[in-house]
């Protein structure tokens, strides 16, 4: 059941976040809408990562801080084609991941800690939807903002956006 809704999800909502991302201009990578905000090449290479956390939590028990990002780091993106290609390749490695999963195995406890303070212990099935699809959704609103404040027109997510009406 909940592997097959998070696959149905991800499918969805990896669409929506292709779209957002192709409008994405990596030519001016440092522009950014305040002095405490990331930059967007950040932030775009924020969102097209954030899947790389659904193998994390389907194949590891336990992450721990202290010892590093259990999220392997992008490589070096400069066009907006590489961005597309590393989102895709993001994608597709966690929906591989859930279908080779069980919600059983989606029951099971993931921990995040910190050396030897507990952070947050839950079902794995609840760390997805935390750590990778929440975390997503809420980047690519961001997201979204930075590129009105362009000037870029917004594609629709869940039906026409008022740049496409």
């Amino acid at each position: 059941m909940f592997r097959d809704a998070f696959i149905n999800e991800i499918n969805f909502e990896g669409a929506n976040t292709r779209k957002l991302l192709e409008r994405v201009p990596l030519n001016d990578p440092d522009w950014t809408p305040h002095e405490r905000s990331r930059n967007i090449e950040q932030l775009a290479r924020h969102v097209a990562n954030l899947y790389s956390w659904i193998p994390v939590i389907i194949n590891q028990e336990e992450i721990d801080f202290s010892k590093g990002s259990p999220v392997p780091p992008m490589p070096e993106i400069k066009t907006n084609e590489a961005l597309i290609s590393y989102f895709d390749l993001k994608l597709k490695e966690a929906l591989t991941s859930l279908e080779n999963t069980t919600d059983e195995d989606l029951g099971k406890i993931f921990t995040m800690r910190s050396g030897e303070k507990v952070l947050r212990s839950f079902p794995k099935a609840a760390a997805i939807r935390n750590m990778a699809l929440n975390h997503l959704v809420h980047h690519r609103g961001q997201l979204g903002v930075y590129l009105r404040l362009m000037d870029i027109p917004i594609p629709g997510m869940y039906g026409p956006s008022a740049d496409e009406k």
